[in-house]
């Protein structure tokens, strides 16, 4: 039997579920409000902002799992543009965020900026997709397709 990616896509289960819908309603109307997006283009972009945070969490600690950074940590999972547009507003709202995140993923996820050659070279788009499909979570391709890039130069003291 083979299954496609359509059928992975009706399977999979729906990130809203990830946070409460206060939360979720939260961060789409801020999302929404700061990036001037649709309703409709929000709750999908906060969806895959959900979904990336899941797979961060799973990841985290997988000594198995992800690529050599700069600074010797392995990088896990990394947004593309469009999903980190969604982190940067919910950011600036940190109590839905800090919401968001211990129901996702058990604590406090920080953005720390890194770009990286993998990052440039597709590499770490890989690795993010396969951790998001292992989620069960919904993966909207829209929001994964191209590079990720790294959204301001790094801090030099993380």
């Amino acid at each position: 039997m083979t299954i496609t990616v359509d059928q992975l896509t009706r399977t999979a289960a729906d990130p809203r579920t990830l946070v409460d819908p206060e939360t979720f309603g939260k961060l789409v109307d801020y999302f929404a409000a700061d990036q001037h997006v649709t309703q409709t283009y929000a709750e999908r972009a906060v969806e895959q902002f959900c979904v990336f945070l899941k797979a961060h969490a799973e990841n985290v600690d997988n000594p198995e799992f992800g690529m050599p950074l700069p600074d010797g940590t392995i990088g896990r999972v990394v947004p593309t543009l469009p999903v980190d547009a969604v982190w940067h507003s919910v950011l600036q709202h940190t109590v839905p965020y800090a919401a968001a995140c211990e129901q996702i993923a058990g604590g406090f996820v920080h953005h720390i900026p890194v770009l990286t050659e993998g990052m440039m070279d597709g590499t770490a788009v890989t690795f993010t997709l396969a951790a998001l499909h292992q989620t069960g979570y919904r993966v909207d391709m829209e929001f994964w397709a191209g590079e990720a890039e790294s959204c301001c130069p790094p801090n030099p003291g993380n």
